[in-house]
């Protein structure tokens, strides 16, 4: 009795480590590819948070340290700062706001006067997500055309999932602020961030350079989800909508 019993229990141990393996291969890998230091934050932060809470593999990839585009109080606070230091604050502040998330970054730091993204750099990015076989895909608006880097960001990501041959779940969040009517973008899914809203808070004051971002985006986190029935949320658009299929009209 006693050595039927060790063996069975000794069989579920594998069984009960195969479950753990199955469940976490089902939490979905997300990358997030960014235009400058603080788009993925303050756009998608409370998204990453969540994920990474649950235990999902999140990285985030910026294409651009933003030194011209977002770095005007830099310029301002010390007249004469070099562009390699403007690009090294940057990158810092973008560090220490991925730490705040738990996520994993990498900086290709391409530059922003303008962004181009030449074949090499295309193929960079493509390997990037080849390598890392994301589920979900987060970039930016891909009608956000008042603004080259954002909208050059969309289009090459788009692109590079194709060349990666990955995943085609590719989710856009937000355009800069303010702009949303006006190009368009209508949310089709929101992710309720309530609980992890003081994360994200944390995580953009680290993005000292911008510091207008905390206002700016504490006041559309509240208005997405005075939207959506909650009390903070984030936005996104799916590239390839998934229209639900049901049995019966829900009331």
């Amino acid at each position: 009795m006693q050595r039927r019993h060790f063996l069975r229990t000794a069989l579920l141990v594998p069984a009960a480590g195969a479950l753990r393996a199955q469940e976490a291969a089902s939490r979905p890998r997300v990358l997030a590819v960014s235009a400058h230091p603080a788009d993925f934050c303050s756009r998608a932060a409370g998204t990453l948070i969540k994920h990474v809470r649950a235990g999902s593999a999140v990285k985030v990839v910026w294409l651009t340290h933003g030194e011209t585009d977002e770095s005007q109080l830099l310029y301002k606070k010390r007249p004469g700062i070099s562009i390699e230091e403007v690009r090294r604050i940057r990158e810092q502040e973008a560090f220490a706001a991925v730490h705040v998330v738990g996520a994993e970054g990498r900086m290709f730091g391409f530059g922003d006067n303008p962004l181009r993204m030449p074949p090499e750099r295309m193929q960079m990015l493509a390997q990037e997500i080849a390598a890392f076989k994301p589920n979900i895909i987060l970039t930016h608006w891909k009608e956000e055309l008042s603004y080259p880097t954002h909208w050059l960001t969309s289009r090459s990501v788009i692109e590079a999932a194709q060349m990666a041959g990955g995943s085609w779940d590719i989710r856009f969040f937000e355009p800069t602020i303010g702009t949303a009517t006006r190009y368009g973008f209508v949310p089709d899914h929101y992710v309720d961030i309530t609980e992890v809203f003081d994360q994200k808070m944390e995580a953009l004051k680290k993005l000292e350079t911008q510091p207008h971002l905390l206002e700016y985006y504490s006041t559309l986190n509240r208005m997405r989800g005075l939207e959506s029935g909650r009390r903070y949320a984030e936005a996104f658009v799916r590239w390839a909508p998934r229209p639900p299929v049901v049995d019966l009209l829900a009331r």
